[in-house]
């Protein structure tokens, strides 16, 4: 393992599953917006050079570039916590701490905003925690199979259900060593510009026309493409295939083999890390961070309305009628549908560009249950699974295109995708002595239930989410049980979030869709949000987007924060 790391070194890997486990997306910006010296609030009288809606991490990782560089930034949150979809509560019990939405650091850890700003975090309290065991997935026959940070475990792991597969674990992690270096740096850069080009060129240059043809066409195959190509056991398939479902990639869907190429080989290499005492701590690092620098954060503060002035931001209007100006720009960490829906009147965007911003599309949505438990997860495949951060339960390849085909089709899954989360298995500070909590992210669901796939006794008569939440947590958690006996007598108490409750928390995931925006194709690299509109730039001048709706999409990275805020000090 040495050799790999010294040719390619930590940081670069964890930039890729940053970039990669939160999606990908595409900046394109417009030579008039990029004048310097704009002033948004001529002839007004200003409180900020810049303003920005929402204290997501995105919000928070672009004020720290700016405030560092001596502006003045103010930034408004609606709710009365910071942090959008990247909160810890203690939602069970008293000391039970609960990653709410985001739990997972390993893409922040190798972002842009973490490099720069580390030694400001580590000041302010945030510390990371690796756990050398980071996924598995288990199976109805009591066995399970798992990716370690330990190479010989790994090896060990996977040879059991098949030599030929173990061997071909390490051709691919050979394969991702070979492209990593060129491909991964790609997608940290403004997408189209002649960084991206000067990168295309490099891989091209590297692997050879011949070899960049094939790994293009490895990046547009399905997942279910992808391990049929690798690996003949349908374990081994069942292993790699769930991190496409981390977004919204079903089995069949085009584009999705990216992240069960990038994701295991990344996680064998370094370990999956996660912020100790919860990821509400590295929040509030990052808050600290910009007001040691002077800027502002003020919560439950809900912003109605941009203000415009001859088709440019002047600043923002909120619910209670204040108005806020700002010298130099608004930034709002939406979803293009809030942009046209709520924050600017009709007419302040073209006709086509308002349009298309309603017919962004979301993927299907997400329900999280947090347990409080009394002791830790009997998993029937032995005691050695209860030490992984996260435990897939889908459980075949099969049973993840029937879950996704029924989600997209508004009908709850009978058999729905687990991701279970054992974060304090790595964290002892999240649960009191000799207990534990687990994190169950229950995947993909219908934003609007039409019907259930299940028929006879168990079905669920279609409702709103309010109605059925709890019905439908009891089916996740008696399909938990299968595969850990005993866990419900282990449950002290859970909280059931369904995907009704992600968006009444926040906004940016509609439909509880926990990535603020489907990642297929059609909104993926130069297209994300919208084609033309791939650099955070709006048609009003000094209005921009940031967030997971934007490049590089969903996940905790701060990247489309650090990249605007760079963009804008260029500009500025």
């Amino acid at each position: 393992m040495e050799t790999k790391k010294s040719k390619f070194s930590r940081r670069g890997f964890l930039i890729g599953a940053g970039i990669l486990g939160a999606g990908a997306g595409a900046l394109g910006i417009t030579s008039a917006t990029r004048k310097k010296g704009v002033d948004n609030a001529a002839g007004s009288s200003s409180d900020a050079d810049f303003v920005i809606i929402g204290a997501g991490h995105n919000s928070l990782a672009c004020a720290m570039q700016l405030t560092r560089a001596g502006y003045k930034v103010l930034i408004l949150e609606g709710s009365q916590r910071i942090g959008g979809a990247a909160k810890t509560l203690e939602l069970t019990l008293p000391g039970f701490k609960h990653d709410v939405y985001a739990t997972n650091i390993g893409m922040f850890l190798g972002a842009l905003t973490f490099a720069e700003f580390k030694d400001d975090l580590f000041k302010h309290g945030f510390k990371p925690v690796v756990s050398e065991q980071p996924m598995a997935s288990v199976f109805p026959d009591g066995t399970g199979m798992g990716i370690y940070k330990d190479a010989a475990k790994t090896q060990a792991s996977l040879e059991k259900a098949s030599p030929a597969d173990a061997a071909a674990w390490g051709e691919l992690l050979k394969y991702f060593q070979q492209t990593a270096p060129h491909f991964l740096p790609m997608l940290q850069v403004p997408m189209p510009s002649f960084a991206a080009l000067r990168k295309a060129y490099g891989l091209v240059s590297a692997l050879g026309v011949k070899g960049a043809y094939q790994f293009v066409r490895l990046l547009l195959q399905s997942p279910r493409q992808y391990v049929d190509y690798w690996f003949e056991n349908p374990k081994t398939k069942a292993l790699f295939i769930p991190w496409a479902m981390h977004l919204d990639f079903g089995p069949d869907v085009s584009g999705g083999a990216m992240f069960p190429f990038v994701e295991p080989p990344i996680y064998h290499s370094f370990g999956m890390p996660i912020s100790q005492g919860g990821v509400g701590n590295l929040i509030e690092a990052m808050a600290a961070v910009v007001k040691q620098n002077g800027g502002e954060i003020i919560t439950g503060q809900k912003v109605a309305k941009v203000l415009t002035k001859n088709g440019q931001a002047v600043g923002v209007q909120t619910e209670d009628g204040k108005k806020i100006f700002t010298r130099k720009s608004v930034i709002a960490n939406v979803t293009p549908t809030q942009l046209v829906r709520n924050l600017l009147d009709d007419g302040s965007l073209p006709s086509d560009y308002a349009v298309r911003c309603r017919k962004y599309r979301f993927g299907p949505g997400t329900m999280m249950i947090h347990l409080a438990l009394d002791g830790p997860a009997p998993w029937a495949a032995g005691p050695e699974f209860g030490k992984f951060n996260y435990v897939h339960i889908g459980p075949y390849v099969e049973d993840l295109a029937r879950t996704y085909t029924s989600a997209m089709n508004g009908c709850l899954p009978a058999s729905p995708l687990l991701i279970v989360g054992q974060q304090s298995v790595t964290d002892p500070t999240r649960a009191p002595q000799g207990k534990q909590t687990l994190w169950v992210q229950v995947r993909l669901l219908p934003a609007k239930p039409m019907g259930d796939e299940l028929s006879g006794n168990g079905a669920i008569a279609p409702a709103a989410w309010p109605q059925i939440k709890e019905a439908y947590a009891d089916r996740a958690l008696k399909k938990l049980e299968q595969y850990a006996p005993g866990i419900s007598q282990k449950i002290l108490k859970r909280v059931v979030l369904s995907p009704a409750d992600l968006q009444g928390e926040n906004p940016n995931l509609v439909g509880g869709d926990s990535l603020a925006g489907s990642h297929h194709l059609d909104q993926f690299y130069m297209f994300r949000p919208l084609p033309n509109w791939s650099r955070y730039e709006t048609p009003v001048k000094g209005l921009y987007m940031v967030g997971a709706s934007t490049w590089p999409g969903a996940g905790l990275h701060g990247t489309s924060g650090h990249l605007l805020g760079k963009e804008l000090l260029e500009i500025y």
